[in-house]
This record gives C-alpha cells, sequence and structure tokens, in this order.
C-alpha cells in the first residue's frame, strides 16, 4: 500500500504582470511510505488563479502536472 503525506513548505508571490494565471510558487514537502520503505523529497509547485495546486517538476513518485 502507498500513503503519501504532502507539508507545504515556503510561498512566495509571483511578480504580478509577469505570469498570466499563476499566482504564487511553493515548495512542498512528499513523504511516502511504498510498502514499508519511506521516501521524502521536496517539489515546486505553482499556485493558479483558480486555487489549483499543481507539481511544477515531478519525480518518479510525483508527475509533473499533479494536483495538490
Amino acid at each position: 500500500m502507498k500513503e503519501i503525506k504532502i507539508k507545504k513548505l515556503e510561498r512566495v508571490e509571483a511578480p504580478k504582470g509577469e505570469y498570466k494565471n499563476i499566482i504564487a510558487f511553493q515548495l512542498v514537502e512528499f513523504s511516502i511510505n511504498f510498502f514499508g520503505n519511506i521516501e521524502s523529497f521536496i517539489l515546486d509547485t505553482k499556485i493558479m488563479k483558480n486555487g489549483k495546486q499543481i507539481v511544477i517538476d515531478g519525480n518518479g513518485f510525483i508527475p509533473s502536472g499533479y494536483q495538490i
């Protein structure tokens, strides 16, 4: 069984006028318990105007575009 824990870290507001639909960027720490093996890593996310938070660059566990 796979269990994912998410911890939101530092948030940085995007410069106004530079990005069309992005209001902020945030680091997110993921801890995945994959059948007793715990993997932890930090990924960049973007927060959109519509409130969705999306992973920018994923890895082998969390793909790019994963919505939190």
